[in-house]
């Protein structure tokens, strides 16, 4: 089927009101474009000029975080995900992130989280627990319009480490001597959480939808794909590669096949339920959202892909809705309960078609 041109991503303003409370302040569609101006199916996303209020709340730090390129905008709540050894002198890209809280709640790819440890560098297993080194600075990097002198100011980072992380599967042993045990994954999406915004900001959460693709819906996914390693100062933690450039692509394609019932039927390695869909998607684009409903909601997190190829598979997020965010002294809590009971500024939006 056809891609209906131009793609566009329906984004929610959130902020938080002098009660406390986090509410939706506006809603706008941000068209995506390319740099060429061409409807292509895979781009680099173009940075028009948005504003994405026309009802700022006079918070000078908000206001900083309301008004860019179409890119910068996308880059509150599409993030990468990175990891470094204190002393290195680059930052690595694991994966690609979505923010779904003001809090700070963030989805991705199970195995995004497992990379220190299955790349080992930054991980070792104890018992049935996944222990990071010390020194290793795992999350997300988050642009923002830092002060450059007088009136101007510039493009800088910042870095959100995971304070907690939900996956969900079990280790199983290896039938072969010379193999460790491996991760099985009951889903592929996985869920983190990193601190809170500075000076009582929200981070910028997309849409959730609890229902599933269907064959034949469009489907986009944002993402760095293959982003390189950044070269920084060791000393200071700052980068040092001053060509730097946080770029974010587009892909889009049309659902193939949904799988709701893999986690029992196991028709694809994909674990448990998922899509594909026929869009090209190229390393460190797994955790990337996938949008449905023509850009209104995210319906699943991408899992994995094939190089050169126009075909990825993508982990439902409905399901994982309801698996449990357990901590030793809380029980019963999901990102359901949280969407439903909490104030952690979540969007789950409802209608035809959502």
């Amino acid at each position: 089927m056809s891609i209906e041109f131009p793609l566009a991503i329906l984004k929610s303003l959130w902020t938080r009101r002098t009660d406390g409370v986090w509410a939706i302040s506006d809603m706008k569609g941000l068209t995506l474009r390319s740099e060429s101006g061409h409807d292509d199916r895979y781009f680099l996303l173009r940075g028009d000029l948005e504003l994405m209020t026309n009802r700022p709340n006079g918070k000078f730090a908000d206001v900083l975080s309301l008004f860019g390129a179409t890119d910068y905008l996308m880059q509150q709540s599409i993030v990468p995900v990175v990891a470094w050894l204190e002393g290195e002198t680059a930052i690595r890209c694991i994966g690609t992130a979505s923010i779904i809280s003001c809090t700070g709640y963030v989805i991705t790819a199970g195995h995004v989280l497992l990379d220190p440890l299955e790349s080992g560098y930054g991980a070792t297993r104890n018992g049935g627990k996944v222990e990071h080194r010390e020194d290793l600075n795992f999350g997300l990097m988050i642009p923002y319009m830092a002060p450059a002198g007088g009136i101007y100011f510039a493009k800088a980072f910042r870095f959100f480490p995971f304070e907690k992380m939900w996956a969900w599967g079990e280790w199983k042993q290896s039938p072969l001597l010379h193999e460790d045990d491996r991760w099985e994954y009951l889903t592929d999406v996985a869920v983190c959480k990193i601190p809170e915004m500075p000076n009582g900001q929200a981070h910028q959460p997309l849409n959730m939808s609890l229902n599933p693709f269907v064959p034949g819906e469009e489907a986009y996914s944002l993402g760095y794909a293959e982003m390189p390693d950044i070269q920084i100062n060791p000393e200071t933690g700052g980068i040092s590669d001053s060509a730097f450039r946080l770029n974010t692509y587009v892909t889009a394609g049309n659902i193939l096949n949904t799988f709701p019932q893999n986690h029992v039927a196991r028709e694809v390695s994909t674990p448990g339920p998922c899509f594909d869909f026929n869009a090209r998607v190229p390393g460190k684009m797994s955790g990337a959202p996938v949008f449905g409903a023509q850009g209104a909601v995210i319906r699943g997190v991408v899992s994995r892909s094939f190089s050169g190829e126009e075909h990825a598979f993508g982990s439902m997020l409905g399901p994982a809705m309801e698996l449990p965010l357990h901590e030793p002294e809380l029980r019963g809590r999901s990102l359901r309960t949280l969407l439903e009971h909490g104030n952690e500024g979540m969007t789950l939006v409802h209608g035809v078609g959502l």
